[in-house]
């Protein structure tokens, strides 16, 4: 094909057809600039193309590292959920509102606190803030993603600031702790050693257990566990849970765009 257009420009310039070359050269140029930009237009389709499969990726893993988490989630509240309402039952007897029986009342008082630890994945995410894969997001996903991060770390900020408030009163609340025998259960599965025995100190009668729940300091306690708790709960449920829910909605909606 060059040697085509090379034997046409030296016939013309041969035959002293000036013009007629000229035209030929900006011809000439003409399908070279056209050529370029065909193969640039190429070359950025291609890139878009690379671009867009990599988004398409990064999209499915976090909505399948996201479904985990909305499991996770959900199992989580509701265990919280009836954690909580058996420590609201241990609350409203303290306050002379509810009537339990003494079993009962054993059994939830030893569940001051819910004994799972909720641990969410954020392999992905953060793999994609740190490789910088963040940006080639939509900006209604970065928004709903980041707003799920800063949710994530209030929360751990929130019940850790309430950590540090309950040991502030060490001496008084272990004491209630103990006597109340709130020391999480662990499943004999996971026994590394036996369990240890509760010191005398701390085992009371029927009658005792019943007027250290009535007592206005244990009450002050539990309060603050149960308000704390079911401050917990709502967080959850209508923050980490909701805001996870819509976003794996907001990806299934942009990977069917």
């Amino acid at each position: 094909m060059i040697k085509f257009f090379r034997h046409i420009r030296q016939r013309l310039v041969t035959e002293n057809k000036f013009s007629k070359y000229l035209l030929y050269a900006i011809g000439e140029i003409i399908l070279v600039v056209i050529g370029i930009l065909i193969a640039l237009q190429i070359n950025t389709w291609n890139e878009n193309r690379k671009l867009e499969n990599s988004k398409e990726k990064l999209m499915v893993a976090l909505k399948q590292e996201f479904k985990i988490n909305k499991n996770v989630l959900e199992q989580y509240v509701k265990g919280l959920h009836t954690n909580n309402a058996h420590l609201n039952q241990v609350v409203n007897f303290s306050a002379g509102a509810e009537v339990l029986p003494i079993d009962s009342l054993r059994l939830y008082a030893s569940n001051l606190y819910y004994p799972t630890t909720l641990s969410m994945l954020t392999t992905v995410l953060d793999e994609s803030i740190s490789a910088g894969k963040f940006e080639m997001l939509s900006d209604s996903l970065k928004q709903k993603l980041s707003l799920l991060k800063d949710y994530t770390k209030s929360r751990e900020a929130v019940s850790k600031n309430f950590e540090e408030k309950i040991s502030s009163n060490n001496d008084e609340f272990n004491d209630i702790f103990f006597k109340l025998s709130a020391i999480p259960e662990v499943p004999k599965v996971f026994y590394v050693q036996q369990p240890i025995a509760m010191h005398p100190d701390f085992v009371i009668s029927d009658d005792e257990f019943v007027q250290l729940i009535k007592s206005s300091k244990t009450y002050a306690q539990l309060t603050q566990i149960y308000l704390a708790s079911t401050m917990d709960e709502i967080w959850i449920k209508y923050g980490l849970l909701r805001l996870t829910t819509e976003t794996i909605g907001l990806i299934d909606k942009e990977l069917k765009d």
